[in-house]
């Protein structure tokens, strides 16, 4: 496939849209391995193992889709995760990246589920959401789970969370004044 930047007249089109999305994947992927390799339990680690597997498939899943409308594959030059981790600054520990991750896969759920309720979108459209949506509530639930253990032990765990709840809003108001977003209001492919 052909691998291109978008173009600013570009920003508003509904291929943009499914291209945040795909590098979303993409970069959630990258985050994984990561994760992967700190983590620090045998649960942690196959749970990250099936995560980094749905990653993959839904990066994938979005590239099918893109295709099937007759759209081309665009680099995004800041996918929510790197405009996240600008506003949360250089994670330094598994519970931050456990909270980055969990905070980036909540938003990935509303994202997805906001683009579920557009009545006009294209069958295979929905059908991608649907099928990514179940594989990102078990990533919500099992981070938090993971998350919710590690607090016990340690309190300021808490307060990372908080932390990275406050750079995902700040995140997703710089996105917003992108317009990126702005391309839910079009329904791909009407």
């Amino acid at each position: 496939m052909i691998v291109q930047q978008t173009s600013p007249e570009d920003e508003l089109e509904p291929m943009v849209l499914l291209n945040a999305y795909r590098a979303a994947e993409v970069h959630g992927a990258g985050a994984i391995m990561r994760l992967g390799r700190l983590a620090d339990n045998a649960q942690l680690r196959k749970d990250l193992s099936r995560h980094l597997r749905d990653e993959a498939v839904h990066a994938w899943l979005w590239s099918k889709a893109i295709h099937e409308m007759g759209g081309e594959i665009h680099e995004v030059d800041e996918p929510y995760q790197t405009v996240l981790a600008q506003q949360f600054g250089i994670p330094r520990s598994l519970n931050e990246l456990l909270a980055l991750t969990w905070v980036s896969e909540r938003r990935g759920c509303a994202q997805y589920e906001e683009h579920l309720e557009m009545k006009e979108i294209p069958a295979s459209i929905r059908r991608t959401l649907r099928g990514i949506l179940k594989d990102e509530i078990w990533h919500v639930g099992y981070i938090r789970e993971e998350l919710d253990r590690r607090a016990l032990k340690d309190p300021a765990v808490e307060g990372i969370i908080e932390r990275a709840i406050l750079a995902d809003e700040r995140a997703m108001v710089e996105l917003s004044s992108t317009g990126v977003f702005d391309a839910l209001n079009k329904a791909p492919g009407a």
